[in-house]
């Protein structure tokens, strides 16, 4: 894709200098991506700014399905080995527990994050840290306080340590489209 990466547009910028306007296009392009994966049974199980490319028109499409899985639409859960990157991995993940489509939610979540800071999740840990950070301490990376509350609120419902809390894509879109 010509504009290359998420991670690479994100990263090559001052923290902080997204504004909200773009945040929000960038992550519904996002959740309407999810939203129609899981309408098709699809888990993503890695969802991350690198597996998000950016079209000529800085539309974001959703990539690399190489760790992908089916799951029944009905919401019917399925052990996994770890599959993913720790940095945005889902707790569930981490511990190799029953995973559903939520844990692309969560990731969404660290992705949502990361449109809003600019930064690397847990860059002061490396990937090994940041899991145990997340599973054994709850840890999540600092939320920006120049962010919109209303983002910040659908930032945290995503990556609730309790799949069952976080929302479904349907309403990520519906929330982001206000």
């Amino acid at each position: 894709m010509p504009g290359g990466t998420l991670s690479a547009y994100l990263h090559g910028r001052e923290h902080y200098s997204l504004p909200p306007e773009t945040v929000v296009r960038l992550a519904l392009d996002v959740a309407r991506g999810m939203e129609c994966l899981h309408a098709e049974g699809v888990v993503h199980r890695d969802l991350k700014s690198q597996n998000l490319l950016l079209d000529g028109g800085g539309r974001v499409k959703v990539a690399d399905l190489g760790s992908s899985c089916l799951v029944a639409t009905g919401g019917a859960e399925k052990r996994t080995s770890p599959t993913g990157t720790y940095r945005w991995m889902a707790p569930e993940m981490i511990r190799g527990r029953r995973c559903s489509r939520k844990v692309d939610v969560y990731s969404f979540g660290v992705v949502l994050w990361e449109l809003t800071t600019c930064l690397l999740p847990f860059q002061d840990l490396n990937p090994m840290q940041a899991a145990y950070a997340v599973v054994d301490r709850n840890a999540r990376p600092p939320l920006s306080p120049w962010c919109p509350s209303a983002i910040n609120a659908l930032i945290e419902k995503c990556w609730s340590d309790k799949p069952v809390r976080r929302p479904e894509f349907s309403l990520v879109v519906s929330v982001l489209e206000i």
